[in-house]
């Protein structure tokens, strides 16, 4: 029992951990999930219905009498406590992920044009045909089927304990049981998921170098110093992983020490743990995902197969003239 006892973290390291997380996330990220609290929390507080949800979501019915910004901002609306704490929970660590990976200004790219808008038309279209013309949508689902499923596709193959292609469809059968009536909205995420994973969306998707040339213009080169933004050029390989009970799990990627060249021993064997943890993770971490490329143009980050590692000197101590 004791030995046991000594194996529960503290208050205080759970809190600790729990803080660096939070402050680790990217800014994309940070708001997202802000923006879908604050707005929850303000429609159950201050109103006895949920006049929020029904303004936000994707009915299809009001979308074609006119309210078009519906097809934007429903991802961001949740009608139950229960619904909204499990897309966070799935959200958080897929988006991080994604968002560390292709820099900030990209993952905006893709979340309006192709998990957003590409998958609410999929939803519109489909109500026209199975007439479910009354049934509104909302919350980060659909962002979150679309996001697991390209999660799935890039790590099919690998050693877990359940097969990454089942992966959709055990969130699939959660879903449902959440909210059994927005099936037709997890199918349409599941279905773009699946064409943008397999690279069928080229032609919508511009080059890394289109969302860099971005980044330097304003308004958006006003953002670039915020903290938690992620520049297109420090998009990396090698996934994210949520933070364990041990201090040298939780990295910032704010504070990277590629750009520290003060110590250039410490600066080597930095690099040595980074690459060393992309291509062997901790069996109890979550790994998300390294992003594929849908152009062959639009990526060229290294991989931690060939990333390249400064050599470590094998002289003596550069002082040992002065010493003589």
């Amino acid at each position: 029992m004791t030995e046991a006892r000594r194996n529960i973290p503290s208050f205080t390291t759970v809190t600790s951990t729990f803080k660096s997380y939070i402050f680790s996330l990217p800014l994309l990220t940070t708001t997202i999930a802000c923006v879908a609290i604050v707005l929850y929390t303000v429609s159950a507080f201050l109103f006895s219905t949920t006049p929020i949800f029904n303004a936000l979501c994707l009915k299809p019915s009001d979308f074609f009498d006119g309210q078009v910004w519906r097809l934007l901002t429903y991802p961001y609306s949740h009608n139950s406590l229960g619904q909204l704490l499990f897309n966070l929970l799935v959200f958080l660590p897929l988006s991080t992920g994604i968002e560390h990976t292709i820099g900030t200004v990209e993952y905006s790219y893709v979340l309006i044009t192709i998990f957003t808008v590409l998958s609410g038309s999929l939803y519109l279209l489909g109500s026209l045909i199975f007439q479910y013309k009354d049934e509104g949508i909302g919350g980060l689902s659909t962002w979150v089927f679309g996001v697991v499923v390209w999660e799935s596709r890039e790590l099919a193959g690998s050693e877990r304990e359940v097969p990454s292609h089942f992966y959709p469809l055990v969130l699939l059968l959660v879903e449902i049981m959440l909210e059994t009536k927005w099936i037709a909205s997890y199918l349409c995420g599941l279905f773009v998921g699946y064409f943008y994973a397999f690279g069928y969306l080229p032609r919508i998707l511009p080059s890394s170098s289109f969302f860099a040339n971005l980044e330097s213009k304003p308004p958006l080169s006003n953002l670039v110093n915020f903290r938690g933004f992620i520049k297109a050029e420090n998009g990396r390989r090698g996934g994210w992983w949520l933070p364990l009970w041990n201090d040298d799990s939780v990295e910032d990627p704010l504070e990277s020490p590629i750009n520290n060249t003060s110590n250039a021993d410490e600066q080597n064997q930095t690099d040595t743990i980074q690459v060393a943890r992309s291509s062997s993770p901790d069996l109890h971490s979550t790994p998300v995902f390294v992003v594929p490329s849908s152009n062959t143009t639009r990526s060229n980050s290294p991989t931690p197969e060939n990333v390249p590692l400064t050599a470590v000197p094998t002289t003596g101590d550069p002082n040992s003239n002065e010493k003589n």
